[in-house]
């Protein structure tokens, strides 16, 4: 393997080809045993965290708590203490406006609005009319506060369409950032934590992105608390063993498939990108089955569109629908050529899957997924044949259609499978029901998608997207919306819904099609994903990553 080198402050490091990413993660070595000394470790830290969670007191304590679950949401720590959260803001909830009506701090108010309206509180913006003029303006004078500036902007990002407060919240935040970030008169750690947010706010992004990201921020806080930084640092180490070894498994059973020397040149062998997009679905530990099920189901539905895009014929895609719709082994010796390989492939996927779920009697999702399926080569067909003229839509089938063959309600249905018990027959149900937050999450997808389609049709690459950003942010409105107003599902399926929302913003912010180029973005992800946090402590001496680390 040729020489790799990886500069992480400029991610400009020498491109890997696709064997070299299979074979860099084959090659890591682990060690099971560090996953127990890790768990032990982190199992030693968290009551403490626990107790300052439980401690009783007056309103300041209740807003430190508050303010405390913002940081472990930054840190990946959040999970660690699902239950103790949700007590404290349901407490706190009901008395939100004594709680908050004197406080004049901007970061405080802010935070504070951001934790509830990410937990599905819907606290109201007028919040933030206490520090606005009679203009509806944001004070001058709280450009000086630079962190106060960059909470505010992350807060703007939960807006629903009536909140025209932050509507002016953005505008006023993103300028002065952006005066900041010019100026360079802020410390390098925080003009880099900027740099990010104006990127993409934790709104939208990666948790596992967000954690290490924050982890390293966090670290040059001259006030941090070294015990959290210390847990943080532990806990994501474990998510990284975790993420390791299920790309070792994925690869695995990718190689021994045994279908590279078959496809054509046109097909892509998206391995690690596959994988990845499970993680931006969820990055917990409990979800690693689940991300290797992702996986696996990426992998499937990017050679099914390769395959609609570069090779089918109108009728070998039908014969490959019905047998689709008839789902059985003996479909196999009725196709030829591409058309076999991929109903092998299907059939090969869903099998494997299959033997997980039913040891945990949830053989359910087998069946809602392969519905989906057989809706998705459906759809398929129907874009093939408008692509070709044979058929025109009107905008109504275009609109639905284009939803499905983006896969816009596989990716969530595949993300219930990799959940177990965890989420019951009502999620497929209510997605097939194509609620109000689910077609904004289709509308959504189909737009970036289209993203290039604007960039030919308009005079500007600029005008193209910054046109783009616009329409992304009111349907972003009308998500944060929904999730709000969503109460007959679990918080756990909104939250795989709003994840969604961050993986497209993920593949396709900036007009960037993070799953089809192997540079710029999808280097940097993969470098902070795997990067050492550097604990210093016996479990975490021998680097797993040091290719990407050096």
């Amino acid at each position: 393997m040729e020489d790799q080198t990886f500069d992480y402050e400029s991610l400009a490091f020498t491109k890997l080809s696709h064997s070299q990413w299979t074979d860099y993660f084959l090659s890591v070595p682990i060690d099971d045993s560090e996953l127990d000394v890790l768990t032990r470790e982190i199992d030693t830290l968290k009551p403490e965290v626990r107790e300052i969670l439980s401690s009783q007191g007056e309103d300041e304590t209740s807003m430190r708590k508050v303010l405390l679950i913002q940081l472990l949401l930054s840190l990946g720590l959040a999970f660690h203490f699902h239950n103790e959260i949700n007590d404290i803001l349901e407490h706190v909830f009901r008395r939100i406006d004594d709680i908050t009506g004197d406080e004049k701090d901007l970061s405080t108010i802010s935070i504070m609005f951001h934790v509830f309206r990410t937990y599905g509180y819907n606290v109201s913006s007028d919040i933030f009319k206490r520090f606005t003029g009679d203009d509806g303006k944001f004070e001058q004078s709280l450009k000086g506060d630079a962190k106060g500036i960059l909470s505010l902007y992350e807060a703007a990002h939960l807006g629903t369409t009536t909140d025209y407060i932050l509507e002016e919240a953005l505008r006023f935040t993103s300028s002065h950032l952006k005066s900041l970030l010019a100026g360079g008169a802020c410390r390098r750690h925080f003009l880099r934590l900027i740099r990010n947010t104006l990127y993409l706010p934790q709104r939208w992004n990666m948790e596992a992105v967000i954690a290490r990201e924050y982890i390293s921020f966090y670290e040059q806080e001259e006030d941090h608390d070294k015990m959290l930084l210390k847990l943080a640092k532990l806990s994501f180490k474990s998510l990284q063993l975790h993420y390791i070894k299920e790309l070792k498994t994925f690869i695995k059973w990718w190689m021994e498939l045994d279908l590279t020397s078959k496809w054509p040149s046109q097909f892509r062998e998206r391995i690690v990108e596959a994988w990845l997009a499970g993680l931006m679905m969820y990055y917990e530990p409990q979800f690693s089955d689940g991300r290797v099920i992702a996986a696996k189901f990426n992998y499937l539905l990017t050679i099914l569109d390769d395959a609609c895009d570069h090779y089918f014929s109108i009728p070998e895609l039908t014969r490959l629908v019905d047998c689709v719709e008839r789902w059985s082994p003996d479909g196999v010796d009725t196709l030829e050529g591409i058309s076999r390989i991929v109903f092998k492939l299907m059939l090969d996927v869903f099998d494997d899957i299959e033997t997980g779920v039913r040891s945990k009697g949830s053989s359910y999702h087998l069946r809602e997924m392969l519905d989906e399926l057989k809706t998705l080569v459906r759809a398929n067909l129907d874009l093939v044949k408008w692509a070709r003229g044979i058929q025109v839509p009107s905008f109504e089938e275009h609109v639905e259609v284009g939803g499905i063959a983006l896969t816009t309600y596989a990716t969530l249905m595949y993300s219930f499978v990799g959940m177990g018990e965890t989420v019951g027959k009502e999620a497929y149900a209510w997605v097939r029901a194509r609620p109000r937050l689910i077609k904004s999450l289709a509308a959504k997808g189909r737009l970036m998608d289209d993203m290039t389609d604007f960039e030919e049709c308009l005079v500007t690459k600029e005008e193209a997207i910054l046109d783009c950003q616009r329409m992304i942010w009111d349907i972003n409105k009308t998500i944060n919306e929904e999730l709000l107003k969503t109460s007959d599902m679990p918080r756990r399926v909104l939250k795989q819904a709003h994840n969604f929302g961050r993986l497209l913003e993920l593949l396709y912010t900036k007009s960037d099609d993070i799953y089809n180029c192997r540079d710029g973005k999808l280097k940097e992800y993969m470098i902070v994903s795997f990067r050492c946090t550097d604990t210093n402590d016996k479990a975490d001496r021998r680097c797993h990553n040091p290719t990407i680390c050096k």
